[in-house]
């Protein structure tokens, strides 16, 4: 569909419409074809806006019917002769496949090997997408620091392995083992933080005194149960003691109903008594007799023989509860003896029940049970809290031997300092060309901090920090071959809309002065407003794109060709 040629310096992706229109010709969608070539994850970002989620099903459409693939040379050098040369090809269709000098392979390996042609890596670590970012900037916002922060959702030690790469600060397989280290940090912390709360624990001091409290309620409630009764002669006597006790309280029992009976029985006799003590009034009784006399002619019993009769039956019932009490009596004592006879021959165990003691032992003795499994569960918690802390001082020891400063951490081109004031030279002078701003790069060797800043930039608008991106990157690209560090030399910049026209023609001065590429998208009235040169603007133009003439729709498309490509040629030195 295109063949396009990159040069040195410079290289405009050129939009021809006015500031009513553009934005809408694929300028952009050029730079994602190259951060696809480059190994992006998502292929379908081509024809996706990321803003609105909103597909070009067009663009879409003819991608996957055309079966369109991107392919791009890369080049040793950047003037002829180009020496070595590698070709790659991405198909641009879902499920489509990737290629380098027409190996087929998958993503994964693609990325890998990209790693080894750009960066030098043979390990893949730092990995290719988490480097490649700081050089293919598709898409960068915002009004600070935020260009510093490349990657999505990376875990400090991710950043500072590639800012550690990227500056030749220490070796990349310390950087790896340095973010395991910290990831196993963060895991050995965050299950740390679930324990305590699934167990309702602040910290290992309070457990610790939690324990002490236990142990000493142990100790005072063990003594109490010494007190009233050996505990080891109570283990070993449990079943003796056991079977006196209940036969003793049987005794009790019986003892307790037998005093009932008896005053029963003494309030019967009482009242049986009584009433023999009572004289009736006889005479009442003898006319009331005599009436009955006459009602019963047949009757052959005189008024004494009633009464003497009478009298009779309250003396039996005297003597019938009188035996009674004798023979309760009897038996009373007889259980009281055997209560004695019991008491004496089980002494030792029956002194405790005797003082009914023996509910209070087996109430300590059950309150001792909980406390040992209260103690064991403290214990637990201690030891484990314990555990956590050494394990948490040794990753932390680990991870201060691999902190940036010692000899092992040191990169092959010096110590941080020497490196970051090696870098500022170039950046903080190009800054001042460009915007007069002076700002330095620091780096924090702490393992914790992010580990680099922008500083000394004060109230810069957004094009101000526009410039400030293309500063640092061809800063370091000035940077990168002055210390013979193995990375790409090409940059590769959305729209430059929000810098200033004058800011602009120093950039683009400076990127012509540097052996790298300059890749950005840029509207023709931008280039125009910052007063370059038509015939410069021709010069460093790579491809030019309007309403008549987009990127998958140019004129140049030849509709019969079976096997449609693009053709995009960067370099890089190995």
């Amino acid at each position: 569909m295109r063949e396009v040629s990159f040069h040195k310096g410079a290289n405009f992706v050129v939009d021809t419409e006015d500031s009513k229109r553009h934005n809408k010709v694929g300028k952009t969608t050029f730079l994602k074809l190259i951060d696809v070539l480059m190994g992006a994850q998502n292929r379908s970002h081509i024809y996706t806006d990321q803003e609105t989620n909103t597909e070009a099903i067009e663009l879409r459409d003819t991608i996957n019917k055309k079966r369109i693939a991107a392919e791009m040379t890369l080049s040793e050098n950047l003037d002829a002769p180009y020496g070595k040369t590698v070709e790659l090809k991405v198909e641009l269709f879902p499920r489509g496949r990737y290629f380098i000098d027409g190996e087929r392979m998958s993503q994964t390996n693609y990325r890998s090997k990209l790693n080894e042609l750009l960066f030098g890596i043979a390990n893949n670590v730092p990995t290719f997408r988490q480097l490649i970012n700081s050089f293919v900037r598709v898409s960068v916002g915002g009004d600070d620091n935020a260009f510093l922060r490349t990657l999505t959702r990376a875990s400090i030690a991710t950043y500072r392995s590639v800012y550690n790469f990227l500056f030749d600060i220490s070796d990349p397989e310390l950087d790896s083992k340095l973010s395991q280290l910290n990831a196993q940090l963060n895991r050995t912390r965050e299950s740390l933080r679930q324990y305590m709360r699934v167990n309702g624990v602040e910290d290992v001091e309070q457990q610790r005194q939690i324990l002490v409290a236990l142990e000493g309620e142990y100790a005072q409630a063990k003594a109490q149960a010494d007190d009233i009764f050996d505990a080891d002669e109570y283990k070993s006597n449990r079943d003796a003691i056991a079977s006196v006790r209940a036969e003793y309280a049987s005794l009790v029992d019986q003892l307790s109903e037998l005093d009932y009976r008896i005053g029963r029985n003494r309030e019967a006799l009482n009242n049986a008594r009584a009433e023999k003590q009572r004289r009736a009034d006889l005479e009442l009784s003898r006319r009331f007799f005599d009436e009955v006399c006459t009602m019963l002619p047949n009757l052959n019993k005189t008024f004494e023989d009633m009464v003497s009769f009478n009298d009779k039956l309250c003396d039996n019932k005297i003597s019938y509860f009188e035996d009674i009490e004798r023979d309760l009596l009897d038996e009373r004592t007889s259980l009281e003896n055997e209560q004695k006879a019991l008491l004496a021959s089980n002494s030792q165990f029956l002194s405790l029940v005797a003082k009914d003691r023996i509910d209070e032992y087996e109430r300590l003795s059950a309150n001792l049970m909980q406390l040992r499994q209260d103690i064991g569960r403290c214990q637990e918690t201690v030891d484990t809290l314990d555990r956590y802390d050494h394990e948490l001082a040794s990753i932390q020891e680990n991870i201060a031997s691999y902190s940036t400063g010692g000899s092992a951490r040191k990169g092959k081109g010096g110590e941080y300092q020497e490196m970051m004031s090696s870098f500022n030279g170039y950046f903080t002078h190009l800054a001042q060309q460009i915007n007069g701003e002076k700002p330095i790069l620091v780096y924090y060797p702490d393992t914790d901090k992010f580990p680099v800043s922008i500083t000394a930039i004060s109230g810069s608008s957004t094009g101000t920090r526009k410039s400030l991106i293309a500063a640092f990157d061809l800063a370091y690209q000035q940077f990168a071959i002055a210390n013979r560090i193995h990375t790409p030399r090409f940059i590769v910049h959305d729209v430059v809309e929000n810098v200033e026209g004058e800011d602009l023609r120093t950039i683009v001065n400076a990127a012509n002065g540097i052996d790298a590429q300059y890749i950005v998208a840029v509207l023709k009235e931008k280039l125009d407003s910052s007063n370059i040169p038509e015939d410069e603007q021709s010069a460093l133009q790579i491809l030019q794109l309007s309403e008549d003439d987009k990127l998958f729709e140019g004129k140049t498309v030849d509709e019969a060709e079976s096997s449609d490509r693009m053709i995009e040629q960067l370099a890089s030195i190995p």
